[in-house]
Parts: structure tokens; C-alpha cells; sequence
């Protein structure tokens, strides 16, 4: 068998497109895919297709279908998005991320004449970036090229505080040609332990230190925001006015109540400015407790959307509670899932883009929505979505949203809109 395989190395977010020739047209091919995330040893992750070859003894992913095997469709990528984990001894994949070293994909190729392996190497950053730690008036990391003259992207992650998990996107964008600057906004010194009251005049400290610093060195901020980070970028852009460009990953388009985890916390708001808590729409954990108990007896994956819904609904305040988006002085950029079950951010978007019409909005504004994506990370290809999208939890499944596929698709675009979007003068 001849094998064509492009983007064999390759950044961790491109796809790749896998070819097979000199089959017989009477044989069967499996192909295996094996990978462990570089971090996480011994969790493995694996898919598997099984493929009738054409009349001209041929495979190609991208357009032949499998006959059995862990997705259904013809797909270039049917053997990434698929994967799942095979064997575990119950590591933790959100501790200690690493992005020093490549994720190595073993495949093998069989028919009942011959065998092949072949490695992809998938590079999470290219060689000549550089990751400065920094621990000043605020703790974060910066991602960037020697000698570099490019625009700043500050990185806010979400709920979970994680700081290393940016850097699985700071590294692909870095080796685009950005600084990436990544930061903690809770749980880190001189801030709150949980997501309560953080004060926005935090950032002012960043903005500063973007401004002076000799890398970075630009009165303009870039902003990329993922779920809470996105109300956090979009609530920033509305009272910073050098902010110029943001991305909002699954953003909502109000201040919420603190959290404790991802349950509400504290009766106070997410966010504080002045020392003053911002306005904000309480959420009422029971709401969850409720859905959870009636999603699990119907057999049904459950989230926080509902919940999110529900305590809109319930609120007195929301207009006060509204980010004003309208105020900002930025292009932006609104990436969401329809079938996100964290919260509805896909409502939300639809509402931003309906209040910044009525005000006819100066600056460039652009939606992309997924019909099949839910709450994912906003790169693809790195932490296979079936992790997230049915997770064993008090004797149900709780889900982000979405399917493997649409996931899979809508993180692919949305990740490359966001390059070129940063790019775009």
C-alpha cells in the first residue's frame, strides 16, 4: 500500500488529510489511531474506521466513508474528533499541562497482505517561541517571538482558573505571530481565592505593563476571552477604550453573580470597579439541582443552561445588569455554540448583535454560531470533545453541548476566523 499523509507535522489546530493507494479494491483497510496528551501519560485515546477501497483500490478520508468504526461520514478528520479514552489510570489531563513537547498520534494502517505505522507529530508552538513567567502586579505568561514587533493578545480564560490551559492556545497563536499574554484573574495573589468581586482595575495594571513593556510595547489591547472570560473581555472593552479588538468565546452579555466553582457563590457580583459591586444577575443554584434531578430521571444529559435561563428570567435588574457592549471602542468578535449547555451564549450573541445594531455600532462586529458546537475549548484537535460531551456525574451525564462532529468543525473555523481576525487590519 502507497500512503499519502499531509500536514504529517503540523501545528496541533490544522487538519490533516490521509490518502491510501495500491489497495485491492476486495480487501478491507483498517486505520488506528493511538495518543496520549504529552503531560498525561498512560491515558490513551483511541479510534479506529474500516474502509472499502474504490475500484481504483483507493482511500481518501476526506471522501470515503468507513464501513464501521468510531464515526460515520466521510471526514478528513473523522479519526481526530472521534477519539476517546481507551485505557485510564485516572489522571487528571487538566493538571500539569505542558506544551514543551508535541502530541504524537500512532497510526496504523492493515489489510490481510500488509502493515504500516506512522507517527503525526502535532506542535503546540513553533521552536523560536519564547514563554516568560511573570509574577509582578499580576501573575501570567507571555508567549512571544524574539525581536517581535506584533500587536499584544491578552488571553482570559474561564471559569476554571487554570492558567497552564491557556497556553494551549497562546502557543498556536504566538507561532501566528502575536504576543500572547495570558493571565490569572482570581485565585493568584492580591486577588480573591473564588471568582467574586475581582476588580476590574486589575487590568489597568496589565494594560500599563503592556504599554511599557519592551516586547510588547503598544497603547492598543487585543483581547481573547473564553466563557467567563468573554463576559469579562466584553465587560473590559465597554470601559477601556484603547481596547481595539476582542474575541469573545461563548460570552454571555451580562454580569452574573459570584462563583464558588461552578456553582453560584457569594450574593455578590462576578466583578467590582471602584469598590463597588458591579450589577449583576443573581443565579440561583437550586434551579440546577432541579433540572439536574428531572434531566437524570429522563434519561437526558444536564448543564447549567437552564439554570442560566431560568435566573434571567427570574431577574429584576437585567438591564442594569447588561454589559454595554454599544460603549466599547473595539472590533469584535463573537464565536458561540447553538447547542451550548453551559449557558446560553448563543441567545446572548444574538442579543449583543441586536443591541449593537439599534445603536448603530461604529466598529466591526462579527457572529459565528455552530449549529452542532456546544461550550468546547476554542481550539481544536487537542483535548478530544468526547470528554466533555458525556461526562458520569450523580448517576447521569452532564454534557457541554453539542455533537463530536459539530464541536470538532466549529472549533477548526472559529480558530482559524480568530487568527485571521487579530491579523485583519
Amino acid at each position: 500500500m502507497k500512503i499519502e499523509i499531509k500536514n504529517q507535522e503540523a501545528f496541533v489546530d490544522e487538519k490533516i488529510h490521509i490518502k491510501i493507494s495500491e489497495l485491492s479494491p476486495l480487501s478491507h483497510l483498517k486505520i488506528t489511531f493511538h495518543m496520549e496528551l504529552p503531560w498525561c501519560s498512560g491515558e490513551l485515546f483511541s479510534s479506529y474506521a474500516i474502509f472499502q477501497p474504490d475500484d481504483k483500490g483507493e482511500v481518501d478520508l476526506e471522501h470515503t466513508s468507513p464501513i464501521e468504526g468510531t464515526y460515520e461520514n466521510a471526514n478528513s478528520i473523522g479519526l481526530l474528533y472521534s477519539l476517546r479514552l481507551t485505557t485510564s489510570y485516572g489522571k487528571n489531563i487538566a493538571k500539569n499541562i505542558n506544551i514543551e513537547h508535541p502530541i504524537l498520534i500512532k497510526i496504523s494502517f492493515e489489510t490481510t497482505s500488509d502493515q504500516r505505522e506512522l507517527t503525526l507529530t502535532r506542535f503546540f508552538k513553533s521552536k523560536d517561541i519564547v514563554v516568560q513567567k511573570i509574577n509582578d502586579t499580576f501573575t501570567g505568561q507571555l508567549f512571544y517571538k524574539e525581536h517581535s514587533r506584533h500587536k499584544t493578545i491578552l488571553m482570559l480564560g474561564g471559569s476554571d482558573g487554570n492558567l497552564d490551559s491557556l497556553s494551549l492556545m497562546a502557543g498556536p497563536l504566538a507561532s501566528r505571530g502575536f504576543n500572547v499574554l495570558t493571565v490569572s484573574y482570581f485565585a493568584t495573589k492580591n486577588l480573591p481565592e473564588k471568582l467574586e468581586e475581582i476588580p476590574l482595575e486589575y487590568f489597568e495594571n496589565i494594560f500599563d505593563w503592556i504599554k511599557t513593556n519592551e516586547i510588547t510595547k503598544s497603547e492598543e489591547i487585543y483581547i481573547h476571552g473564553t466563557s467567563k472570560g468573554g463576559e469579562l473581555a466584553l465587560l473590559l472593552a465597554s470601559k477601556y477604550p484603547q481596547i481595539k479588538k476582542v474575541v469573545a468565546v461563548e460570552p454571555h452579555a451580562y454580569c452574573f453573580q459570584a462563583l464558588n466553582g461552578l456553582m453560584s457563590g457569594a450574593n455578590v457580583s462576578s466583578w467590582s470597579y471602584k469598590r463597588n459591586s458591579l450589577p449583576f444577575v443573581k443565579v440561583d443554584n437550586e434551579y440546577f439541582y432541579q433540572d439536574q434531578k428531572l434531566q437524570i430521571e429522563n434519561g437526558v444529559p444536564f448543564g447549567f443552561c437552564n439554570t442560566y435561563k431560568k435566573s434571567l428570567l427570574a431577574s429584576s435588574n437585567k438591564d442594569e445588569a447588561r454589559i454595554k457592549v454599544e460603549d466599547s471602542n473595539a472590533d469584535l468578535l463573537l464565536i458561540c455554540g447553538e447547542e451550548d449547555n453551559i449557558w446560553n451564549s448563543y441567545e446572548a450573541c444574538q442579543e449583543i448583535i441586536n443591541h449593537l445594531k439599534r445603536r448603530n455600532y461604529k466598529h466591526r462586529v462579527e457572529l459565528l454560531s455552530y449549529p452542532h458546537m456546544g461550550h468546547p475549548l476554542p481550539v481544536p484537535f487537542i483535548i478530544p470533545v468526547s470528554l466533555t460531551t458525556a461526562i458520569p456525574m450523580n448517576g447521569g451525564i452532564f454534557s457541554t453541548g453539542g455533537t463530536l462532529l459539530g464541536n470538532a468543525e466549529g472549533q477548526y473555523q472559529s480558530f482559524q476566523r480568530t487568527i485571521n481576525f487579530f491579523r485583519d487590519k
